[in-house]
């Protein structure tokens, strides 16, 4: 190659992107705190209406039982005193049903928001320029495991602050999410650090998945 080829050839520069507000980033992050406080009340709140529900169920089935010990299976009180109880149960059961169900689902947007909250803020520490943006279009790979943030990646279990540290990585297909830093001199580039071992398959590359 000739020199006047060299001093021709157009130098690539990174074009700057805008870095995520810092004011706008608080701002969701303390909106995800508020929600997560209101589910948390609404949780305790549905959980002392189904030990209500609860005792008032005992309670009928020990009038069952009370009734039954005074040998009235006989008369037509009881009869109807039994057949007003098993009312009772089945409607208790079905209140106590819906309200498991409710507060399973109060539990799993809690886990959602807790786990979006830690994954947003670990996203901005890393220099993601738009955090929020970048944890939709991850997201698929995070969950919650026992409280604990995770990634997913082919199967494979990955801590969150590692899985984050990955996306930031050159081919990993997320690396221009992230604000460049250590920019060598123009006309000049440095060798990234390797984050994996010496013939050892990088699992956030795109091809790994």
């Amino acid at each position: 190659m000739s020199e006047q080829q060299l001093e021709t050839a157009p130098v690539e520069t990174a074009i700057e992107q805008p870095v995520a507000e810092p004011t706008d980033l608080a701002m969701q992050i303390e909106a995800l705190r508020s929600k997560n406080t209101e589910l948390i009340g609404e949780r305790r709140r549905d959980k002392e209406a189904r030990e209500a529900l609860q005792r008032r169920l005992d309670e009928i089935e020990s009038t069952q039982k009370a009734a039954q010990q005074q040998q009235l299976e006989q008369s037509g009180e009881f009869r109807t005193l039994w057949e007003e109880a098993q009312k009772t149960n089945a409607d208790l059961r079905a209140q106590l049903q819906e309200r498991e169900q409710k507060i399973n689902e109060i539990q799993t947007n809690y886990s959602r928001e807790q786990l979006k909250a830690r994954a947003i803020a670990d996203l901005s520490a890393a220099g993601a320029l738009a955090p929020d943006q970048l944890y939709r279009l991850v997201q698929d790979d995070l969950q919650s495991k026992d409280g604990t943030p995770v990634a997913i990646k082919g199967g494979v279990e990955v801590a969150l602050t590692d899985y984050v540290a990955g996306l930031r990585n050159p081919g990993s297909g997320y690396e221009h999410h992230f604000a460049a830093q250590n920019r060598a001199g123009m006309g000049t580039t440095t060798a990234p650090r390797p984050s994996v071992l010496p013939g050892t398959a990088n699992p956030f590359r795109r091809e790994s998945w």
